[in-house]
This record gives structure tokens, sequence and C-alpha cells, in this order.
């Protein structure tokens, strides 16, 4: 800090990331407050300039930011809406909260009555339909579109609609009197800081879009404009005549520009919210449509008012602080500091996930503001009584989990202020224990969405062709114009009640010979983002619903106009080009936050806290036959289960609180849940399906698809959901015209089906299920799993973590615990409450014996003779003994005769002799010999006979996967996966490679993880063959075992030099193929980043970074 004669000032000395030099950036006046650090990155507008040289040094370009020039943009990569910005000026704190902890339940009459007449003027402008006749039919349609709102609230489709249309009567007027290509005489804008000597006209000309999302890492803002118009205005200035008693008018001034225009439908006019939200819009708006936006517009419904909203600099200078305030509070968020801190714990021994990490970070709230009137009617009061009660320094004394400190939560104790009654109603009942959970929890939560913002940035700070190399992008696309949907009835009902999925539009490469758009990380279901290069970003969202090599099908939000995007980018429609990238934070980690803060909150899921957080034992009830003898057909389904599922089904029936299901694999876990839910159903229970994936769903619905004689719903995009159950859903119902027809539609089915994370449909604010099953719970991550709990009585969890645990990102999270499952949390608490399914009906006894010994402890079994002697027979090996004609083998042992041995069936190839040694191209790892392999096996299988959907080709690494989907292209219906993907799939004949073989016996962090190990071993029924290094392996503890057990069984395959010559060999591709940069790091680990090149402050500088120019092109530090 500077203390010049005049002022204080702030100088900043910063390096550009354009041009790479030194400058200097002085901040004066309010912007001295803003705390930027050195390693920040900043973006400053305006113009740099080059003082008079110097002899003594060389002049630095540099520009002044004061109250009346240029702007600084802090953290810029974080965009805030601009909804949330403009609450801040009342309560810091609220559009924080509301960012942090999003409940999806929180809905008025007011709220359905504003969104719904939104959507009305909206449709207006869209066909230009402004007529009475023409606004009613609208207001019917859109209230028939809402009815799961009017569910919500409980009023009827005619009370709605009355309460409409007395919002929407000024419509008519309003088109008459704005609605022209000029300015009407009585068409008079409102300007509430303009003079009365000032008149102003407005015509709204055109219209350029609805509902229009507009991302700006220019100025750290995103938003949504209720419209974006072309406008006219007219402008006069009215002036006194001393000499005379009349007036007299100056010309008029016109402006013809893009504008924001904000319906709003309450009676409050220019409200300061309004105004900053408006003025926030015209900033968006200037930078998208590349043009000046000297104002906004405000549309109060009620009052028939248009009001122009100036972009006052003052005013925006204000929002920008503020705006800088809110991004440096979540910035302080979390930050890993090292392994000390303070030690927390709040459960049993979970060894495995025991980890000292220490997450250290300053407050990132700021106080409350304490007032009795506006807290009391906040939305966020709960959270933000949360927030404010969680004890930093409490801790329970059992087994150290990790080492955790975080200063975002504030242990307020408060007997005095005008909330502390409110305050001790809402926190009272909170105890130590509780707070340590929350305060662990919510850091983890934290620690992954760093991951997830990082990703979101790179939208933004990498360009197309670089993230494509990640697996996260597709470049250089196409739309395609001659792509017209297919007409599906039932597709195009469930899209125009959706939100997202509003049209379907197809891409293409734009040059051949690119990469197969199969090769990265995006597939069909994923959340995606459609730009326009160079920088027209996110101009539309939604998903992927088809996916081929050179094609990819998207379900957007928006029209994709080319003639729109031709004229705004300055070029002829047919050469605009896209990209369309991965968007891993579409759904944001809000939903989740707000799972775990339902534990907490004074009117909250109480029971779950005593279970969940507390850890207090499940209770049961004696099992009795007389529980089912009254319902015959539960008798008839239990008598075709084995003994363990008999078990699962009777501690189901006998809990009060909840039961879990250990199903180890081939076990049958999705036939005991289809008859435990056939079960409860005939005991007249309602039932709520869940599990994390939609196929995991669709899966148990398909088993009760043809016996159940009960009602199923099945809630979600109708693009996810398999087509054999589509029948389930909504779409394929008749469509309700009443809150009565739809509430028999949802209330009255006796299953309702969904995932964890679509939780947010308008019945579950009606309705609550005696149980919740919940399919693969050992693969959810504890926080997504209490969600749907809530909304019944007793819950079932059906797992094993024993093989895939929750997928966790972020390194410092899994080692916190993230990683470990509600599942796990209550089996290793209360053992008792698990039952085992250990009668497997997969694999044969060999195949078995492996995980049985290496991980179950032998409690596996087979369950029936055919299963245990089970083969893979194949029908022919002639095109096996006529290799040998022209290959070296003659003669010799043939090795792939050996393993074609049907009483062959687990097999550990060794390839130490061969040698086959792995190799790196850029930071992935693959094994070519080891490739070359495999595919001489697998061509062998298929050549005898045996059908290309009976094998199944795992490895844990992503590259080999490649180049064995290269060898192997010719047979397409032959699963090629990683273990991840293999998980609840089943081949007769299963074919690892294992691909670590080198002299330093490295090994990486995959191959460590028994878990996936597991998942592999498993997945065969008839033949398991595994390729791989025995040196280089056996460092593993477990591998070392399994090499001490396949030993012993006299299943180790040593392969003869050259065994991959020995027979004739397709030739492999270069080292030099087209790969995804940052799947794995030299240790194996998969989905690390590759961190981008880092912008800090010069050595010599003093508090800040620069952004050269306002179209940003560089990531935060990604140490912060």
């Amino acid at each position: 800090m500077v203390d010049t004669a005049d002022c204080y000032e702030k100088i900043l000395t910063v390096r550009t990331v354009t041009e790479d030099d030194v400058r200097r950036v002085i901040l004066q006046d309010d912007w001295i407050n803003n705390d930027i650090r050195v390693g920040d990155v900043v973006n400053v507008i305006g113009p740099f300039i080059l003082p008079p040289s110097s002899s003594s040094s060389s002049p630095l370009q540099s520009i002044t930011v004061t109250s009346k020039a240029n702007l600084i943009i802090h953290y810029p990569d974080i965009l805030i809406t601009a909804t949330s910005l403009s609450n801040a000026p009342q309560c810091r704190r609220k559009p924080l909260l509301s960012n942090l902890v999003r409940s999806s339940t929180d809905i008025t009459p007011s709220l359905v009555w504003g969104n719904m007449l939104h959507e009305v003027v909206q449709k207006c402008f869209i066909d230009n339909g402004w007529d009475e006749q023409s606004v009613n039919s609208k207001i019917t349609d859109v209230v028939k579109r809402g009815l799961g709102d009017l569910l919500s609230i409980n009023i009827g489709v005619e009370q709605a609609e009355h309460e409409v249309k007395a919002r929407a009567k000024g419509l008519k007027t309003f088109s008459e009197r704005y609605i022209s290509q000029k300015p009407k005489h009585d068409a008079i804008l409102t300007n509430t800081r303009s003079g009365r000597e000032q008149k102003a006209l407005l015509a709204i000309s055109e219209l350029h879009d609805v509902e229009e999302d507009i991302w700006s890492p220019t100025y750290g803002l995103k938003g949504k404009i209720d419209a974006s118009l072309q406008t006219v205005v007219s402008e006069t200035e009215v002036a006194d005549n001393p000499f005379s008693k009349s007036t007299r008018s100056r010309e008029a001034k016109t402006i013809d520009s893009p504008m924001p225009f904000e319906i709003k439908t309450g009676r409050a006019v220019a409200g300061m919210e309004h105004r900053a939200q408006t003025m926030l819009y015209t900033i968006l708006m200037a930078e998208r449509y590349r043009t000046e936006v000297p104002s906004g517009l405000l549309y109060y419904t009620q009052s028939e008012e248009v009001v122009r909203v100036p972009a006052a600099r003052n005013e925006i200078r204000a929002l920008v602080l503020a705006r800088n305030e809110m991004a440096g509070y979540m910035m302080k968020r979390v930050a890993v500091k090292g392994p000390r801190g303070l030690k927390v714990d709040d459960g049993p021994d979970q060894s495995a996930a025991c980890s000292d990490i220490d997450i250290e970070g300053e407050p990132f709230l700021p106080d409350t503001i304490d007032d009795l009137r506006l807290c009391g009617k906040c939305y966020v009061l709960d959270p933000c009584m949360l927030y404010r009660k969680v004890s930093l320094f409490s801790a329970v004394n059992v087994v150290v989990l990790y080492s955790i400190v975080v200063k975002a939560v504030e242990n307020v104790v408060d007997d005095s202020s005008e909330i502390a009654d409110m305050y001790s109603l809402k926190t009272s009942h909170l105890t130590s224990t509780h707070t340590a959970f929350f305060k662990k929890w919510e850091a983890l939560i934290s620690l992954e969405e760093q991951d997830l913002l990082r990703f979101r940035k790179e939208l933004w700070t990498m360009g197309a062709a670089e993230r494509e190399e990640r697996g996260r992008c597709f470049s250089a696309m196409m739309l395609d114009t001659a792509y017209k949907a297919p007409t599906d009835a039932l597709k195009t009902k469930s899209n125009r009640e959706g939100k997202i999925h509003q049209y379907t539009y197809r891409f293409v490469r734009s040059t051949s010979g690119e990469t197969s758009l199969l090769s990265g990380h995006m597939s069909t279901g994923d959340a995606i983002t459609v730009s326009v290069e160079p920088d027209l970003l996110a101009l539309a969202r939604g998903f992927i619903v088809g996916l081929t090599p050179q094609e990819v099908l998207v379900g957007v939000d928006h029209v994709i106009d080319l003639d729109k995007i031709g004229t705004r980018n300055g070029c002829y429609p047919t050469s605009v080009v896209f990209r369309v990238d991965k968007d891993e934070l579409f759904g944001g980690m809000g939903r989740v936050r707000e799972n775990l803060a339902q534990l907490f909150y004074a009117d909250g899921d109480s029971r779950r806290l005593n279970l969940v957080v507390d850890l207090q034992p499940p209770r049961f009830i004696e099992w009795s036959d007389d529980m089912i003898q009254e319902y015959p057909e539960v008798s008839r389904e239990v008598a075709k289960l084995n003994t363990n599922q008999r078990l699962a089904m009777r501690k189901v029936l006998c809990t009060t609180d909840y039961s879990l299901i250990l199903g180890m694999p081939g076990t049958g876990k999705t036939t005991i849940i289809a008859t435990l839910i056939k079960a409860l159903v005939h005991m007249n229970k309602t039932v709520l399906l869940t599990s994390y994936t939609h196929s995991a769903v669709d899966t148990i619905l398909m088993k009760l698809k043809d016996t159940a004689d009960f009602t199923i719903l099945r809630l979600g995009s109708l693009d996810k959901i398999h087509p054999d159950v589509h029948g389930f859903t909504l779409a394929a119902k008749k469509q309700a015209t009443t809150i009565e027809q739809l509430e028999h539609q949802v209330m009255a089915p006796a299953v309702v089906a969904t995932t964890c994370l679509a939780i947010d449909h308008p019945l579950f604010s009606r309705r609550k299920f005696d149980y919740c099953i919940v399919d693969e719970a050992s693969q959810v991550t504890l926080p997504t799993c209490l969600g749907p709990l809530r909304f019944a009585d007793k819950f079932v969890l059906v797992g094993d973590h024993f093989q895939l645990p929750p997928l966790v990102r972020n390194r410092d999270a899994k080692k916190g615990g993230l990683d470990v499952s509600l599942f796990r949390r209550l089996s290793d608490a209360h053992p008792a409450a698990v039952v085992d399914l250990n009668e497997q009906y997969r694999m044969n006894e060999d195949i078995m014996l492996l995980s049985n010994k290496l991980i179950y402890s032998g409690r596996l079994r087979c369950g029936n003779e055919e299963t245990a002697k089970r083969g893979l027979h194949v029908p022919s090996l002639d095109f096996t003994r006529n290799l040998h004609e022209k290959s070296s083998c003659t003669g010799k042992p043939c090795w792939l005769e050996k393993l074609l041995d049907p009483s062959c069936k687990a097999v550990f190839v060794d390839t130490d002799d061969v040698p086959a040694q792995d190799s790196r191209v850029g930071d992935l790892t693959q094994n070519v010999i080891e490739a070359r392999l495999v595919h001489q096996v697998t061509e062998c299988l298929v050549r005898g006979g045996v059908q290309q959907q009976q094998i199944g080709v795992i490895s844990l690494y992503r590259q080999q996967i490649k180049l064995l989907s290269y060898l192997l292209q010719e047979w397409k219906y032959i699963d090629i996966l990683t273990a991840d993907r293999s998980q609840g799939r089943d081949k007769d004949c299963i074919i690892i490679s294992m691909v670590r073989s080198n002299d330093a016996k490295q090994i990486g962090d995959l191959v460590k993880d028994w878990r996936r190990m597991n998942v592999a071993f498993t997945r065969a029924r008839s033949k398991l063959i595994i390729f791989g290094s025995r040196s280089t392996l056996e460092a593993v503890p477990l591998l070392a075992e399994f090499f001490t057990l396949m030993q012993g069984q006299g299943w180790i395959y040593k392969l003869p030099k050259d065994a991959d010559q020995l027979h004739l060999s397709p030739t492999l591709p270069s080292p030099k193929n087209k790969r995804t940069k940052g799947e794995e790091s030299d240790d194996g680990d998969e989905t690390k980043l590759k961190t981008p090149k880092k912008v800090k402050i010069s050595a010599f500088g003093s508090d800040g970074l620069l952004r050269g120019r306002p179209i940003l092109k560089d990531l935060i530090n990604a140490d912060r």
C-alpha cells in the first residue's frame, strides 16, 4: 500500500498471459479494499499506457483502476450469477449460501405464478401473439405443463389459470404500446434516475432469444436473461424558455441496440435488487452481442410499466466490488496446506480410508446481519444457522480417519443479538459429534467440487483441440443442417415436458480423418455445452443422446440458429465451427450438500441423524412365519429363494430402521431386490427404488417387467432410461390435465424408481414411502446416498464394499474418506445388520477360488454343481492348428492350444520371458506385446466358434483399452472395458491385460487397488485368462498372495521367448496414435489432471496477477 499526497493506492506488479510481459496495475479509491494476493489471477478491463521513458529503468505499461475508470475482476474463473450478486448489497451471506446448498423443495404460490407468467410472456414474444385469445391459450398450455408445481402447492388448474390471467391483464396493452419497429407516442419508457425534462419512447423491434444463458469469464459473471431484445429508444430533452410560457423540445436522439428484458411479476417497482440484476445483464449482453448495450429494461406486469435501467458506471463498479468480495470468499473455501491439523473422527475403524490431511481455510462466509425481520423470512435461514453453529474444535476421541481444519464454520455463541432465540431454536439440538460430522463431510464435498470447477474452467482456458486430446471435448464440429430428428411421440412428449432436452441436433466432423469421437471420455448421457469457435461460449446446454465415430447427437435447451450465429460472428452460416464440451459441473454439488444438511436442521431427518451420524444400532423385531402367512404371493416368492436370500428377505421384513445386504459377485443381487419389491408390495407397502446409475435401476425394472402385477413409476429423462422400461414413465401415460389426474399418476404406483440425484420431482414434496431400496449402494458417496433415504421410513442398502467404491476424483477428498460409502460405514459399525449373499451362480469353482481366498475369506460357494463344473467349449480348433503350418510353433507345445483347452479354466499367463515390456505414450501406459497376445487368443476363440458376445476383454488402463479396441475392431460385439465399466457384467470368457511390466517394478495405483482387481477377476463364468508380468506384479501384496495361490494350483503358464511372434499377427498402430491426455499419470492413477501453465506474480511484485485482455486465456492457480 502506498500513501501518496492525495490518496492511498495499491500497486500490483503483474505478468500478462498473452504477451508474458510485466506490467503495473494501480488500484485507487475503494478498489484498494480488494483482497488481492500474490499468486491470484485477475482480469483488468481498460487500456494500459506506457509512461514517459526514464533513464533509470525501462518503464512498465500501467493502468490505474479508480472509481471513475477501468475495472479489475478478481478470480474471474468463478462465475457468479447475476441473480445472486443482485442480492449481495442486502446480505453478502445469502447468495453464497444459496449457491452452496440448493433446496429443491422451496416452492411457493407466488413463485409458481411468476414462473408461469414468465413463460407466457416469452411465448408471446416468440410467436408475436399478444391478443387476449392467444394469451389465454398460452396460459392454459403453460398451466398444464406446470401441473407438477401445482401439485407441490396443492392448487388446482382452474385457480392457477385465474391467478396467471389476473397477472397477465396488461400484456395486450403492453404489446400495442411497445411492440413496433418505431417508438409510438404513448410508448413511454420510465427512467427513475432521469429528470422531468427528459423523455424517452421505446419500440421493441425484434426478439433475439429467450432464457439466453450467458457465461462471461471476462467479468466473472453468468446469467440467464428472460428475453434478449432489439430495441429502438427515442430520447428528447425538454428545455424551459425563460422568455415564454411555452417549452421547446430539442431534436430527438434515437438509439438502436440490443437490450436485456427482465420480467417482474411482483408489485415492487425498480427495487435495488431488480436494478442490479438488469444492469449486470447489460454487461453480459454487450459481450455476447459485441456491441454497446447502454441500458436494460424492467417490465412490471402488474403496473404495465417498462423501466429503463442505464448501465451506470458507479453502480456497476459497486457490483463488481461486491462480486470480487464474493469470489474471494468462495476461493477461501478449502485450501490444502499440509500434514498437520486437528484430528476429527466420527465413526468406527475404517482403516482403509484412514489418512492424515489438513484442509485449512479462512472463513468463507461473511458475518450474519442479525436482522430479525430479514433473517426470519430468509429462504436460506436453516443452512445459515447451521454453518454459524458448527464448531471448529469439536472432536470425538475414537479412531482418527483424517486430520482436518476448516475455519469456514463459525461456532458462534449468541445470547444477545436480535436473532439469538432463532439461532438457539435452529441449532441447540446439535451435539459436538453432529458438528464434527458435518464439518468433515462438507469439507470433503468442497474438495471434490474443486476438481469439477477446474474441469469447467477448461471451457474458456483451453483450446478445443487441446481439450479434445484430454478426452473432454469434440472440436471442429459442424451442424448437420440436413438432419431431421425422427418423430417419436413418446420422446416428443417427454422433451416438451422437460427443461433441458427441447431441441435435437446432429454435429459432424468439419474435416475428415480426425480422431474417432468414441476415443475420449464422452459418452451417451453425459452433460455437455455447445459453443461456437472462437469465443461464443455455452450457446446451448444439454446431453449427448447418440454417438458414433464421426457424429454426435445432442439434446439441448436452446435453438441453434446458424444464420443468427453467422451474422453475429461476421461469417457465412456454413462456416460456423462448433465445439461440444463435457460439462462435469452440470448438476453442481449444491444438491449433495442439501442431502447432508437435511440431517442437521431442526425440522430435518432426525431419525437418520441418529442412525447415520450417532451410529445408533438398527432395531429388529423377531421373525415369525406368521408375518407372511396371510400373503400367499409372498410365500411363493420366498420359496424360490436360496437359504441366504431368504435370510436377507427376513432381515428386511424384521427391521424397524434399516438392513444391509452384501451381495457378493454372481449371488443374485438383482433377483433378491426384485423379489423383495414384489413381496413388500403384496404386503401393502410402498417402495422407492434408487441407485446411482440409470442402468442399475433399469436392470431391476426389467426383471420386474413381465412378472409384476402392480404399478411402477419410472422418473427421469427418457433419453437416459432403457427403452424396455419406457412404459413405466409418465410420458407413456395419458397426459394429465388436472392435478387430480397427475396426483393419481404419481401417488398411486406402489413402486417409484429413479436415481439418487433425481429426487427433485414434485411428488417428493407430497409422498413418503415405507421402504427405500438403494442398489449398488457401496458405489454411492454417503452424502448422495442420504438424499432418497429421507423420503422413506426404512431403508435397505444393497452392495458390496469389496468391489468398486464411490468414484472420487480429488485425491485429498479420497484420503479424507469421501470414498467410504454409507453402506460401508453402517456395515462396519453394525455387522449384525448385514446379511451376506454367498451362493453364486456365475463363476465355476476354479475362477471363484481366486476371490474367495483373496477377498471373501472363503465365504463364497457355488450355488449348484452345474455352476461349479462349468467350462468353455471351443467348437473347433481347426483355425489354431492351421496357424502352425506357417508358424515357428510347429513341434512345440502351443501356448494357444493350452489356453483354449476346456480344462484350463483359470490361468495366469506370465510374459516375463517373452518379454512384454510396458511403454509410455506421453504420460499414458500401454503394453503393445501384451495387446498382441490378447488379440491372438481372442482371434482363436472367435475363429473356433465362440460367439463374440461370450467374450470380454478387461484392462485397468484406458490407453491399453484403445490399443485393444484397434486390434479387435473386426469383432464389434466383443466388450472391451475398464474394470470400472465391467462391474455388473459377466461373460463366459474374460481376458485381462495387466499391462505393467518393467525392470524398475513400477506398478502404479490402479494395480494396487484390490477392489478393482476383485471386480476384474469375478466377471468370468467359464474361463479366466490373465496376461501379465509376474516379476513386476508380485510386488503388490494382494497379487503376491494371488501368485502363491495360482502356483499351488498349477495355474501359471510361462510363455516362451518371442511367443507373440510364433503366430501371425496384425500390424499394430504407431505409438504416436491419437491419445487422450490426462487420463493416467505415471503411477497409473486415472483422471489425474495435467495442470495447465500457471500464471504467478513476479518475484519483485506486490499483490496480484493480470490477464492481458478481457477475453480470458488462463486458469486460476491450481495450487490455491
